[in-house]
């Protein structure tokens, strides 16, 4: 079977589905994709969701608290 006709059969499940099928369904996506590549750290290296969440929320503190630096000042710390 394509995935074309993967596709379509699951759509039918779905929309047919109730509550608890639609749960357990959604729980296999959430555990696929948690796991999956969705972004690269500076050195190449993978990050998962969790990761990539974990670092975005990491940034918002150090902006929050102050803890960072202006373009500028990175540019003449350089030179």
């Amino acid at each position: 079977m394509g995935a074309v006709e993967l596709k379509n059969r699951i759509q039918n499940f779905l929309d047919n589905a109730d509550e608890r099928v639609l749960a357990i369904v959604n729980g296999v996506f959430e555990n696929y994709y948690k796991d999956q590549t969705v972004a690269f750290n500076p050195d190449g290296t993978s990050m998962t969701r969790q990761e990539y969440k974990t670092a975005l929320d990491t940034t918002e503190e150090q902006i929050e608290n102050g803890d960072f630096i202006y373009a500028e000042e990175f540019e003449q710390q350089e030179n």
